[in-house]
């Protein structure tokens, strides 16, 4: 008897399990589609209940239009996928059918896409479902690749020959304080997720190689960075190779000047190569 009860109440707990799942996965959906507004290149599928001779896929033209039989042109632009099936349901209604039955969803979703390049794991074009985040969509990407930085420029569209650039920071977009915090894409946009900033040092340093460059990082705490100048370093003659345009110059410093505040110390570049040369004797 205390099996059979036992046993009553596990497949009871399942079920209610189940259900409560289920549910959740229903509330996501309709939550997705009480959102997402059809645009063109969308593709829909039609079902008008009794009547398969309508029910089918259409696809919105540019102008936000389906041709549909009877009624010729719908216009469904910026409507969700509810408001779409009563605007066909009032249309048949019309002239027709005296209660028709009509049920929209998404088969292709076309209008709201970004593109996205840089050090994420997939880049392209990308179709979303809902308003989203920067965030959400580098999600989708599969995360940001080992080398990618913490900088993120979004490049906005306002019209057909202007474009805004909005330079973010992974910063910016985690801190509540912040004004982009969870900011939202717009369709059409470019998302770049830059790769991290190396500098280069060589020469007369105990630890010469690439090193990742945080901002306003100095010519003395990238010699520090690498260990420090070496015995046989000549401090009166370090050069830093720096690359403009399509021209590499080259700027000389004394560092044995600049630890007494005599001459400026300089803040370095990605991409820099600072050579810390040996003293001739």
């Amino acid at each position: 008897m205390k099996i059979k009860i036992f046993i009553l109440v596990l497949l009871a707990n399942t079920f209610l399990f189940c259900q409560e799942k289920l549910s959740s996965k229903s509330d996501y959906y309709l939550k997705e589609a009480s959102f997402y507004t059809l645009g063109a290149g969308d593709i829909i599928n039609v079902t008008v209940f009794g009547e398969p001779e309508l029910s089918g896929d259409y696809e919105l033209n540019e102008k936000g239009e389906i041709k549909f039989p009877l009624l010729n042109e719908i216009l469904l632009l910026g409507l969700t996928i509810q408001e779409a099936s009563k605007k066909i349901e009032d249309l048949l209604k019309v002239s027709y059918f005296q209660n028709p039955q009509v049920s929209v969803t998404v088969k292709e979703y076309k209008s709201y896409w970004i593109n996205v390049i840089g050090e994420v794991k997939s880049t392209g074009k990308k179709y979303l479902k809902q308003r989203s985040t920067v965030l959400d969509v580098i999600s989708e990407c599969g995360g940001m690749t080992q080398e990618a930085g913490d900088k993120i420029t979004i490049q906005r569209n306002k019209n057909d020959k202007e474009s805004s650039i909005i330079q973010l920071t992974l910063k910016d977009l985690t801190e509540p304080k912040s004004d982009y915090y969870n900011f939202k894409v717009e369709s059409g946009d470019t998302i770049i997720v830059h790769q991290k900033p190396y500098f280069y040092i060589q020469g007369e340093v105990a630890k010469p190689g690439k090193y990742e460059l945080v901002d306003n990082l100095t010519l003395l705490q990238a010699i520090a960075l690498a260990g420090g100048v070496g015995k046989f370093a000549n401090e009166r003659n370090i050069e830093i190779y720096r690359t403009e345009g399509s021209e590499t110059k080259i700027i000389k410093k004394n560092l044995k000047e600049i630890k007494k505040n005599e001459e400026e110390d300089i803040v370095i570049l990605p991409m820099d190569t600072i050579i810390v040369n040996k003293r001739t004797f």
